[in-house]
């Protein structure tokens, strides 16, 4: 066993030691990586196969497609005994979402502008916070929530749900990104997260190590992005005067980039190779695959 599939093995042992395992989160995972960028849809055998190469059995496998389908992420095409699964319109929506901050780069992009959400009172509350957390926001009171402003258009307004635009001097923003998120939690994530990568990516920056299997690139990526979804879809992107000294978030998805960006290609080869749909081989990925984790 090389060097390198030792340490694809310790990140398979590590996600295997997180209880529950949530293997439905890893094929997210996988179809956002790999499937999404190139036409949303895969043999149902390729999944099993990958997720077989994370130590996942095929029945696992089968009831956490089923979830994810009955949940509304995926729809499912049958030929023959071939069965095929493709992201739903929601599950196309989602990931475009989700893509652009967990492939990003650079310091945060808030500055002192937020967004402010005002919900009314009545049946459905709980739920809409629900919606907005999931959206990045964080709760200053039961019906207060807010969300850095990062240019990106002001949600419409409903009797529901009110938005504003504010914006806070630096210290007031420092109070305010205390009160509605945890922060301290965020940070030993991310720190976490820079131990468990942080010899891998001295690894690959030695010139000598052995030839990368594509197997191993394509697991490897899977897993460092599967961690790393996890961090940066609840990292509200606060500005910098808001942040804790030391931010360990910059410093994690520097890392993840250069990890990412090394194994890329490598990884894409199995796909090529290996991946399946209902007309054949898995497609090329579309342009904007190539454009992640880009320098700014």
């Amino acid at each position: 066993m090389s060097i390198l599939e030792t340490e694809q093995q310790r990140l398979i042992n590590r996600f295997h030691a997180q209880k529950p395992i949530r293997s439905w989160s890893m094929i997210i995972s996988i179809f956002g990586d790999c499937v999404a960028p190139r036409g949303g849809e895969l043999w149902m055998g390729n999944i099993t196969e990958i997720m077989q190469m994370i130590g996942v059995n095929s029945g696992v496998v089968r009831t956490a497609m089923s979830r994810l389908a009955s949940d509304g992420w995926l729809e499912r095409t049958r030929i023959g005994r071939n069965s095929f699964y493709r992201l739903t319109k929601m599950g196309c929506e989602a990931f475009d979402q989700a893509t652009p901050r967990i492939y990003a780069r650079g310091p945060a992009r808030g500055d002192a502008n937020w967004i402010t959400a005002i919900l009314s009172e009545g049946e459905g509350r709980s739920e809409r916070r629900e919606y907005l957390t999931d959206q990045g926001f964080g709760i200053l009171a039961p019906n207060v929530l807010i969300k850095p402003d990062i240019g990106q258009q002001l949600p419409r307004s409903s009797d529901k749900i009110v938005f504003m635009q504010s914006m806070a001097p630096p210290e007031k923003a420092v109070q305010l990104a205390r009160q509605a998120w945890n922060l301290e939690g965020l940070q030993q994530g991310y720190r976490e997260f820079i131990e468990t990568y942080s010899d891998l990516q001295a690894l690959l920056e030695c010139e000598g190590h052995a030839p990368i299997a594509p197997e191993t690139a394509l697991i490897i990526r899977v897993i460092l992005i599967h961690d790393l979804r996890r961090l940066v879809l609840r990292d509200p992107e606060l500005p910098l005067q808001a942040l804790p000294e030391k931010w360990a978030g910059s410093v994690a998805r520097e890392l993840a980039a250069g990890i990412y960006n090394t194994l890329r290609d490598h990884g894409e080869i199995w796909l090529d190779s290996n991946a399946r749909t209902t007309a054949g081989a898995l497609p090329p990925p579309e342009p904007a695959f190539f454009e992640r984790f880009q320098p700014l």
